[in-house]
């Protein structure tokens, strides 16, 4: 009943264009400003592909760099995107950087002009329980493999709306320290044109298009190109002022030994394009990874050392297992602290460009689904997962962050989850979403809303994960409320677009396939389905368009770069239409250590009259959006475009390398405003056909 994909064609209208972004050998060490010619840097590491394909990851630690010169820069907005901007930088590896600077200017940095400096402190332990100052220095040490690495931020802030700036990073070494930098340019005050990008599930490049010539868990080389479409998109109207990365950036929790340096190996690969314009991430499952603290990042205390903490809970690496991502990112500041002191900044935030709120969600707090990291082996007796820092994993244990913020409750009239006071620790990402959400629709400046995390209100696809009824109850009464114009979400490694949905269907059941042990096979189940507001795209100015104020349109932009498309959509057998795999309540974890264990997928599916488009054909890509605020409040339109990008020519392949051709037609194009379907810029009935099953 449930499987099987829809057909297409494939065709993305003229696949005849590559495009490379090559690394520079770098030999040495930059030197100091007072002695380059203008604009002269160093570069970022340079592919070093080994002399032989690797047979697959590594079984042991690799050991990182012991160099410093300044790597994987990465920008990101502040509280302000006009005026506020954050630089970031790692060192290569396991050496800090001696005396680490940032240097800036509205004009090319040069002997003549060598811009204003600010020196780094010394590295500090990451500590969220603190508040970052302007310019700090972070050390992080991977539970698994105990190698620790160092990350540097600083926030430029009270800078000049729509101006250019450039600036240079230096580690500080003597007698020659090493140098490179970048350029960006800060949000445009006020209501203005812009444009910005997206996709999910990245990862990294193979082998041979990486940095450290090493295979990992789900690298690909669709990572490499996908980075370099964001820098050169295929319409040629340019690159974007920003990039939406929504969540499962590198999947370095499957790298058991190596983290740090899966790590590595994205930043250096998104460096190309994150060191010119913010790329802001949001947090997916596989930024969940096991390590030795408790579940607030405390280091484990149990008696017995390091390797007694798996066992005695103490098996998340850093907080809530984010400890990389924290450490690496630092993003606009939501001001919320939660109910174990830890301050959640960057765990959700929201900032505002032109006439558009973006909200990043961490949707790991309220989803059913229990898919982060996890050592469930079905073998008897199986051994404890140990690593090269001594850590040991007994078989059975997950990382659930469902409620990490606070508590839920169900309210049985609409099927929904509101924060529950009556613990006395309610879910705070729930409360500070519906105050951020009220304020964005009362603010006169604001006329749409976008909303990015990682996991799926709705999918189809068959090989993914499905939709979860976790994020459905939560979160999608908030999205109604307050009409929310645009979701978007990775997860799965795919394509989808929605109609504009609005409310849910009460009384449109879905049906159990995968019992959990309190569920039996074939009985109903409330799924809590989106309501269709419209099938009906209106014309504006000749192009297809949807109108928002009708309903929230979900887009599954989970096409970046990983081995694993799931591009295979379900159908109902009988009727040929949309099929979806539900996930209705947490996903049992069966078995014991003397039996082995397993874990369930999505237990129910549902008709899914909601499925709008797939894309069958080709499971990568990435969206452009083009906002134009019009003239007077209410005015603005989001033109989105998709790319599809044809899989690498050994994508199927044991290491998933080759090139590909980055396409110069999207796949589709819409115009999203609100209240549009009002305007009188419509023909006669011109366009206003009704769109009856999905396009592929």
């Amino acid at each position: 009943m449930f499987g099987g994909g829809r057909s297409a064609d494939g065709s993305d209208g003229g696949l005849n264009r590559r495009t490379f972004l090559s690394g520079v050998v770098v030999v040495g060490a930059a030197v100091g400003l007072t002695g380059v010619a203008e604009g002269a840097v160093a570069a970022e590491p340079a592919l070093a592909a080994p002399p032989a394909p690797p047979t697959g990851p590594p079984t042991t630690t690799i050991p990182l760099p012991t160099t410093t010169a300044p790597e994987q820069l990465w920008l990101t907005w502040g509280n302000d995107p006009a005026t506020d901007v954050t630089v970031s930088w790692l060192s290569p590896g396991t050496v800090p950087m001696p005396a680490p600077t940032l240097t800036w200017s509205a004009r090319p940095l040069s002997a003549r002009n060598p811009g204003r400096s600010v020196q780094l402190p010394a590295p500090r332990p990451l500590d969220v329980t603190q508040r970052y100052p302007q310019a700090s220095s972070v050390a992080f040490t991977d539970g698994l493999n105990a190698q620790t690495t160092y990350y540097y931020h600083v926030e430029l802030r009270d800078l000049e709306p729509g101006t250019t700036y450039y600036y240079q990073v230096s580690d500080g070494a003597t007698p020659a320290p090493s140098t490179t930098g970048a350029s960006f340019t800060t949000a445009p005050a006020g209501r203005a044109k812009f444009r910005f990008s997206s996709y999910g599930d990245l990862a990294t490049p193979s082998y041979d298009m990486n940095a450290s010539g090493n295979q990992w868990h789900e690298s690909c080389d669709n990572a490499y190109y996908a980075v370099s479409a964001i820098e050169n998109p295929g319409d040629g109207h340019g690159a974007p002022l920003f990039h939406l990365l929504n969540g499962d950036l590198c999947y370095a929790n499957l790298d058991i030994f190596n983290a740090p340096g899966v790590w590595r190996d994205f930043g250096v690969n998104v460096s190309r394009s994150a060191k010119n314009r913010p790329w802001m991430p949001a947090l997916g499952n596989h930024e969940t990874e096991f390590g030795t603290c408790d579940h607030a990042g405390r280091p484990g205390t149990a008696p017995g050392g390091i390797e007694a903490q798996g066992a005695a809970g103490n098996y998340w690496n850093g907080p809530y297992g984010y400890g990389h991502y924290l450490s690496r990112f630092l993003l606009p500041d939501n001001d919320v602290t939660n109910w174990d002191g830890n301050r959640l900044r960057g765990n959700f935030y929201a900032f505002q460009v032109g006439t558009v709120k973006f909200i990043s969600l961490d949707a790991d707090d309220v989803i059913y689904q229990d898919g982060a990291s996890a050592y469930l082996n079905s073998a008897p007796n199986a051994a404890n997962e140990v690593t090269s820092s001594g850590a040991s994993i007994p078989n059975g244990t997950v990382t659930y962050n469902h409620g990490y913020t606070g508590d839920l409750k169900i309210v049985a009239a609409n099927n929904s989850a509101v924060p529950d006071f009556s613990t006395g620790t309610p879910n705070l990402q729930c409360i500070w979403l519906e105050r951020t959400l009220r304020e964005a629709r009362e603010d006169p400046s604001v006329d749409m809303i976008v909303v990015f995390m990682h996991q799926c209100a709705m999918s189809t696809s068959v090989p993914g994960n499905g939709s979860d009824l976790g994020i459905r109850r939560a979160w999608l009464p908030l999205f109604d409320k307050y009409e929310v114009d645009l979701v978007l979400s990775g997860h799965e490694h795919d394509y989808e677009r929605s109609y504009p949905v609005r409310g849910h269907d009460a009384g449109q059941l879905g049906t159990v396939v995968s019992p959990n042990p309190d569920q039996t096979a074939g009985e109903t189940v409330d799924t809590r389905r989106p309501h269709v507001a419209t099938t009906t795209p209106v014309n504006l100015n000749g192009q297809q368009a949807w109108d928002t104020e009708q309903g929230t349109v979900f887009l599954v932009l989970g096409g970046g770069g990983t081995d694993g498309p799931s591009n295979v959509y379900g159908v109902d057998s009988a009727t040929g239409l949309p099929k979806a795999k539900v996930i209705t309540e947490r996903n049992a974890i069966s078995g014991s250590e003397a039996t082995g264990f397993t874990r369930n997928a999505a237990d129910s599916v549902e008709d899914a009259p909601w499925s709008a488009a797939i894309n069958a054909g080709d499971a990568y890509g990435y969206a452009i959006f083009d906002v134009d605020p019009g003239q007077h409040r209410g005015d603005t339109t989001i033109t989105f475009k998709y790319f599809a990008i044809p899989a690498v020519s050994d994508e199927t392949g044991p290491l998933h390398t080759g090139t590909t051709t980055l396409p110069t037609t999207p796949f589709e194009t819409f115009v999203f405003g609100r209240g549009i379907s009002r305007q009188q810029h419509l023909k006669h009935d011109h366009g206003k056909k009704e769109v009856s099953a999905r396009t592929a």
